[in-house]
């Protein structure tokens, strides 16, 4: 079963592989470095505003500590068919699920590596400690991942409805762990987290127990949607089928748009984003993390940058939508030009665009140190939307059309 689970692991990292490269392209590379930076310069200037010591900000690393933990599922790689084919080998699933146990360990190490390690100067600040304390909060988050790695595959077997209570005990562990180490002394809060972990190793082995193969199933298609769901807002995943809603509330929108041949694709657009999930869904997330990030910054030159790589990134991911209506049959035996599909989603555009600088310009304003900056911040985001328009949006149609 071991090396079955390294051919499912090969094909599925095979997969993945093909997907993220349209994930962490130059745009998104941009723009994180953008994000990193403008947050980087915030957490730096925030800090130095706090007095030291700063026991309250204990509490708001034991918060992020905590999300932390929920980073990274048990990822067991199953399929529906296997509750056929691999229900005569379920004694030997065990060392399946250990190896997949393993895998899944590597994304949560990774992230609270990054994460602790950005966290460590506000645990200075807070605690009056040295940097070499970091390896003690680092083993501590580990060790409690590992035990919840433990209570997820233990959720896989039958019978579990009555041990619920042991994921209760486990952030009981888990608060207690993280405030000792906080507020009593690192090395307490790491032997916290190995008793725990020795503990929960005697308590989480499914000795006898039945696999609950549905559950299981679910649960890994379900994790895997959630990979999917992501990935879909850079470019289109199989898996993930586009769903319309009926939304009678947006009919006034649609009703107000003028009815006539030429405005047949913009009818269609409108529709496609008020309808859909894909795009409009794209769009307000979008739309809400850069006003949230743009909430944080008060330098009104990286809020400018910011903004811009925004309003960029929306408008980019909401261009495919421009053939979306390619293979749809009647608008080629309906006599429209082609020069309306253009014009339409400029139209589209502008008022998307434009209604997100307008968000992001007022967000400026208000965080602005003086006025002149604020308005400064909204006009240039207006400029950058016009730009957009005029010279991006015609050459990458182009582009689109030639493929």
């Amino acid at each position: 079963m071991k090396g079955f689970f390294s051919q499912r692991l090969q094909r599925h990292q095979k997969q993945m592989s093909r997907y993220l490269r349209y994930v962490f392209n130059d745009h998104f590379a941009i723009l994180i470095t953008f994000l990193m930076g403008g947050l980087g310069l915030y957490y730096s200037n925030f800090l130095k505003t706090l007095p030291r010591p700063f026991p309250q900000g204990g509490i708001v690393l034991l918060l992020i500590w905590l999300a932390l933990l929920s980073v990274g599922k048990l990822a067991t790689l199953v399929k529906p068919a296997d509750l056929i084919f691999l229900l005569a080998k379920e004694k030997q699933m065990a060392d399946y699920l250990a190896q997949a146990l393993r895998y899944s360990m590597w994304l949560p190490f990774g992230v609270s590596f990054l994460v602790v390690g950005a966290t460590m100067p506000l645990v200075v600040v807070v605690t009056e400690q040295t940097f070499a304390s970091f390896f003690f909060y680092l083993g501590t988050i580990w060790l409690l991942k590992v035990t919840d790695l433990w209570l997820q595959r233990l959720s896989l077997y039958q019978g579990q409805e009555q041990r619920n209570n042991q994921r209760v005990l486990w952030v009981i562990a888990a608060v207690s762990s993280l405030l000792a180490s906080l507020y009593v002394a690192p090395w307490v809060g790491l032997l916290l987290a190995v008793l725990q972990a020795a503990w929960f190793n005697l308590q989480c082995r499914p000795t006898g127990l039945l696999l609950g193969w549905d559950r299981m199933i679910h649960m890994e298609e379900t994790r895997l949607h959630r990979i999917y769901r992501f990935i879909n807002l850079f470019t289109d995943v199989p898996q993930i089928t586009a769903a319309a809603k009926r939304r009678k509330y947006l009919d006034g929108l649609l009703n107000r748009m003028p009815f006539g041949q030429e405005q047949t694709y913009r009818y269609l657009y409108a529709r496609r984003f008020l309808r859909g999930e894909q795009y409009s869904g794209l769009f307000f997330r979008l739309t809400l993390i850069g006003v949230l990030v743009l909430f944080f910054v008060q330098e009104w030159w990286l809020s400018l940058g910011l903004g811009c790589m925004f309003l960029y990134l929306i408008g980019f991911q909401l261009l495919p939508m421009y053939n979306e209506f390619q293979y749809m049959i009647l608008t080629h035996l309906y006599p429209i030009e082609e020069g309306q599909k253009q014009t339409a989603i400029n139209w589209l555009l502008l008022r998307l665009l434009g209604g997100a600088a307008f968000i992001f310009g007022v967000v400026g304003l208000f965080r602005a140190a003086i006025l002149w900056q604020g308005v400064l911040v909204l006009l240039g985001f207006l400029l950058f939307t016009g730009l957009f328009l005029v010279f991006y949006v015609p050459a990458r149609l182009k582009k689109m059309q030639s493929q």
